[in-house]
């Protein structure tokens, strides 16, 4: 499953892959638009189930588009407390999102999208988010990350990646990023 915090991009690719299905498969649009939408889902809507049940999601792959976008502590414990009625957050965004994956049992796989050269705006984690995450409560995962994210494009002036360097958990690779336990 892939989540995105884009509305509209959201829609527009469940509106492609249900056309898609239409036409290869034959499949009914009524059902091509439910696969569709279970296959890509607005982040929004995975994290407010995940506060509703507190089961492993179906999935056991997701796919975070934008993940340089999630929320920093501040940011979400505002929205949290005041939208959801989650009194005293204590989770970032990106940790309270691979707190819903950990809940699996035996294995899951986040693979985090991070755009380069981007600024990272008032509120969001970036990329030091997910590490700060990963670094502070899953110290069980393994982490595969592109060579790539040392490069300033994407960590800007951070020195706290050596976390990704140095640690056991994480080993470099050529071109992609994912997270997996």
């Amino acid at each position: 499953m892939s989540l995105s915090g884009n509305g509209p991009l959201v829609a527009v690719l469940q509106e492609a892959l249900a056309q898609d299905n239409n036409k290869r498969n034959r499949v009914k649009m009524g059902d091509a638009r439910r696969k569709a939408k279970a296959a890509i889902q607005n982040i929004h809507h995975f994290r407010d189930d995940s506060l509703k049940n507190s089961e492993a999601p179906v999935e056991n792959v997701v796919i975070f588009d934008e993940a340089q976008r999630a929320w920093d502590l501040s940011a979400t414990r505002r929205f949290m407390e005041s939208k959801r009625q989650q009194s005293s957050w204590d989770q970032s965004e990106p940790e309270f999102l691979i707190s819903v994956m950990d809940r699996h049992p035996k294995w899951c796989v986040i693979i985090a999208l991070i755009g380069g050269g981007q600024e990272i705006n008032r509120g969001e984690a970036g990329l030091q988010g997910w590490v700060d995450a990963l670094e502070k409560s899953f110290n069980d995962w393994k982490i595969f990350y592109s060579a790539e994210l040392r490069q300033p494009e994407y960590a800007g002036s951070i020195d706290n990646l050596s976390f990704l360097t140095h640690s056991s958990q994480a080993r470099s690779l050529k071109t992609y990023t994912y997270l997996h336990r």
